[in-house]
């Protein structure tokens, strides 16, 4: 058994995208048991489901992914594991998503928003994914939908700042994507792997993610401000993350944000240092 194929077709590490199941909870300042062990396994059934969309979305790319320098080395690219093996761990996946979401009794607006990002998963997969700027939205959507989902699952409602602030981080994370693409393998080899990128020009990408960049922060910015106290200071550590993430950008080292977080130690102490503060900020009702 090819073990470590299949923990590379998963992708584990890009399970902490799924922590934003947790954003409504953290920033409602009710992170108690009665409500963090719902969120929990909520957390547990996308990080399952995301990985059922990995598995679907490199079989379909196993052909494509042999021109990305990186990708080919994917399980089903390199031929580590056949079409037979996917298929048997999709099935385990989704049997133990409808396991999960059956005995823990979740409300009907999680069980939706969950059906809902499979779906565009699904469809990003298989079309959505070859069409300029409809394939950003989709993957901003699916970020979008995990913190409706944490809403959900919590019975909190979803704040108009913290819906705008994902998307358009969302957004910036995904055109930071294909920016990144653009230099590593060239604008020839660039829409060999990828069908869109042929739609794209350089220059239109960086406007793009600056444009996203500087939303962002305008957002995230009105949103501390509303909530006065020592958050507004949150927007230092902010914008250094974000500005930071962009140079890495341009530097050709954002096409995987998650890879970019955790090798990169400014990005990372700053990531650090923004969710303490906060931390200090909401829950221990930190003062000057």
């Amino acid at each position: 058994m090819n073990c470590s194929g299949y923990i590379q077709l998963i992708r584990p590490y890009q399970w902490i995208k799924n922590l934003l199941l947790f954003s409504p909870l953290f920033f409602s300042g009710r992170m108690d048991v009665q409500l963090f062990v719902p969120v929990l396994l909520g957390t547990v059934c996308f990080c399952l489901m995301s990985s059922l969309g990995y598995v679907l979305n490199d079989w379909v790319d196993r052909h494509r992914d042999r021109f990305h320098h990186e990708k080919k080395n994917r399980p089903f690219s390199s031929g580590k594991i056949n079409g037979f093996e996917g298929g048997i761990l999709a099935v385990l996946l989704t049997v133990s998503v409808v396991m999960i979401c059956f005995f823990s009794k979740f409300e009907h607006g999680f069980l939706f928003f969950l059906l809902l990002y499979f779906l565009l998963s699904v469809t990003y997969s298989l079309y959505t994914k070859h069409i300029v700027i409809l394939e950003l939205f989709s993957v901003s959507l699916c970020f979008v939908l995990r913190v409706l989902a944490g809403g959900a699952v919590s019975g909190i409602v979803i704040s108009s700042w913290l819906f705008l602030t994902v998307f358009f981080i969302s957004m910036l994370i995904s055109v930071a994507k294909r920016l990144s693409e653009y230099g590593i393998l060239g604008e020839e080899q660039a829409v060999l792997h990828r069908q869109s990128q042929a739609g794209y020009t350089r220059s239109y990408l960086q406007n793009v993610l600056w444009v996203c960049g500087g939303i962002t922060l305008v957002v995230y910015s009105l949103y501390a401000v509303s909530h006065g106290r020592l958050i507004v200071y949150s927007v230092l550590p902010a914008s250094y993350g974000i500005f930071r993430f962009i140079y890495l950008t341009e530097q050709g080292r954002g096409s995987d944000p998650i890879k970019a977080l955790f090798s990169d130690r400014q990005l990372l102490l700053t990531s650090v240092l923004f969710f303490i503060f906060l931390t200090m900020v909401i829950y221990l009702k930190f003062r000057l």
